[in-house]
């Protein structure tokens, strides 16, 4: 049994921090960092990638919509072409200081309604994952398991990464559910979540029901309250309980 946990970070903003993203670092495999339009700029990107090198957890960038007053929460009536350089604008912004650092970029996962816009929506899936493969084939794709478009990028051979967000609630359809500013959960619970998730492939849902869920990572959202105590809590009861906590691609290595 294995299981990558990721996290959300690199969303603070000059002299604005949101998260400890240097405290959280020791418990997670993955980051997804802020390419700075929903959030982050460019000191704060480049520190965040060091950090994640000397910890020795793996890069994938988090691009958003360009709305930093609505940290990418809002839903935007952009064109597809909008979208295509939107995404090639941030990825080429966040592969600069990879090269800098000589690192690779594992990922990629939108932020916010992005994430749903991309991994829902008919007007923009085929073209996020046309420039994703344009760009790198190679990239693996983190949104939400079951998705539409993660069922198409399978579908054309693409590199995949499903992800259960455990500190976030689920309707009985198996829909997340997004906070416009995330509430603190307790520790434990996200941990026993992630645990459901990493050993029975369930999560409970906001009525108390338990859902089939297939994923290969869990999402910690480092703009919780307490996300570093979550962090935590979830690496050390995943341990405990003989799970291997691996970055991508030591999830799916042979």
């Amino acid at each position: 049994m294995k299981i990558d946990i990721n996290v959300d970070m690199g969303e603070s903003f000059g002299r604005y921090t949101l998260g400890d993203d240097e405290a959280l670092m020791p418990f997670v495999t993955s980051a997804n960092i802020a390419t700075g339009f929903h959030a982050g700029d460019p000191l704060v990107l480049d520190r965040t990638i060091n950090w994640a090198k000397q910890y020795g957890v793996a890069v994938g960038a988090h691009i958003g919509l360009p709305d930093r007053q609505g940290f990418g929460r809002r839903q935007m009536d952009i064109s597809p072409e909008e979208l295509r350089a939107d995404i090639l604008y941030q990825l080429g912004a966040m592969d600069a200081f990879l090269k800098i650092h000589r690192m690779n970029l594992q990922h990629i996962k939108p932020h916010g309604i992005l994430y749903r816009m991309v991994g829902e929506q008919e007007k923009y899936i085929d073209t996020f994952l046309d420039t994703v493969y344009e760009y790198d084939p190679e990239m693996r794709i983190m949104l939400h398991t079951g998705c539409e478009a993660l069922n198409r990028a399978k579908e054309r051979g693409m590199k995949i990464a499903p992800e259960v967000l455990i500190d976030l609630g689920y309707d009985e359809n198996g829909n997340w559910m997004l906070e416009r500013v995330k509430k603190a959960r307790s520790p434990q619970e996200v941990a026993d979540r992630a645990l459901k998730v990493a050993i029975e492939g369930k999560i409970d849902t906001v009525d108390g029901k338990l859902i089939d869920v297939d994923g290969c990572t869990v999402c910690i959202h480092g703009d919780a309250p307490n996300a570093v105590d979550v962090a935590k809590a979830v690496r050390s009861t995943l341990e405990a309980n003989g799970v291997e906590v691996v970055n991508l691609d030591g999830y799916f290595a042979e």
